[in-house]
């Protein structure tokens, strides 16, 4: 991650070399909160006995839970209205479930991993995070206004883990409440790799010359199905067996994040119109 930060602020760098005698830039912090829509793709069809043993009541929707996260970007001007930023995300899903199915995932070998008995029937909960390193497009309109909306397109990096248990502990002779994980302290495995990749918009708020309030909304598809802590198994009968299959999802998820964004100005040796700042280069202000 840090090899890809570096030749970034390289590469744009190069392309300013030579143009202008500085480059304004900006680094963004803020706080974010996270929300798991649903997982996409075909649904894991029931082996039949966990269809036997599921209450026709039962919802495979989660309740999600408010859960804050953390986020850093620094920004560089590509166009008079595109900005290009490389961002270092903390992002923290939970949720619960008080009237779950029987999953498939209760009938395979890895559950014997973490329960020694069957499945109790009870109220579930996950909890998530997600290390993310993102690269963002963003267009802004109505630069030369204090208030300015935009749009974004972001790709991303990310490490999950996640902790599937039990909402509360049924059975006090349990010795776990944990029915899986990884990425954790509850599992030795580690965070599972993936990518994800989507798009927003949001709006930008001057505050001062070098000060602005920054709100976005994102949603991304993530091609990870365990965000709601649940393996994915489906149902397949082959030469008269009943198999479980792993069956690959993928999440679809929304974030929203507020913070501020402080510029300024780093000297990059090329020359330039007298000195000037380049009309091209970020939070520039045409003066009247």
């Amino acid at each position: 991650m840090t090899r890809i930060l570096t030749i970034s602020v390289l590469f744009l760098l190069i392309l300013s070399e030579g143009r202008v005698s500085a480059q304004n830039m900006g680094l963004r912090f803020a706080v974010n909160s996270g929300l798991l829509v649903t997982e996409l793709g075909k649904s894991d069809a029931l082996h039949p006995n966990a269809l036997a043993l599921t209450p026709a009541t039962a919802s495979e929707r989660f309740t999600p839970q408010p859960a804050m996260g953390a986020e850093a970007e620094i920004l560089f001007q590509i166009s008079p209205n595109a900005f290009f930023g490389i961002e270092l995300d903390y992002t923290h899903l939970k949720g619960y479930n008080d009237n779950p199915p029987w999953y498939n995932y209760y009938l395979t070998s890895y559950f014997t991993e973490y329960q020694s008995v069957d499945y109790i029937y009870a109220p579930i909960k996950y909890n998530s995070t997600l290390l993310n390193l993102a690269v963002n497009y963003k267009y802004f309109f109505f630069r030369e206004k204090v208030f300015q909306p935009f749009v974004k397109l972001t790709g991303v990096v990310a490490l999950v883990g996640t902790d599937f248990t039990y909402k509360e502990l049924p059975d006090a002779t349990l010795e776990s409440d944990v029915l899986y994980a990884r990425g954790t302290a509850n599992s030795n495995l580690n965070k599972w790799p993936t990518f994800h990749f989507g798009g927003g918009i949001g709006f930008s708020y001057d505050i001062s010359k070098q000060l602005a309030f920054q709100i976005d909304g994102t949603a991304t598809v993530l091609n990870s199905g365990i965000i709601n802590g649940v393996p994915n198994f489906t149902y397949v009968q082959e030469n008269e067996e009943n198999l479980l299959r792993y069956n690959r999802r993928l999440s679809l998820t929304t974030q929203i994040s507020a913070g501020i964004v402080y510029t300024f100005e780093v000297a990059t040796g090329g020359r330039g119109e007298g000195g000037r700042i380049d009309p091209n280069f970020p939070f520039y202000r045409r003066k009247n």
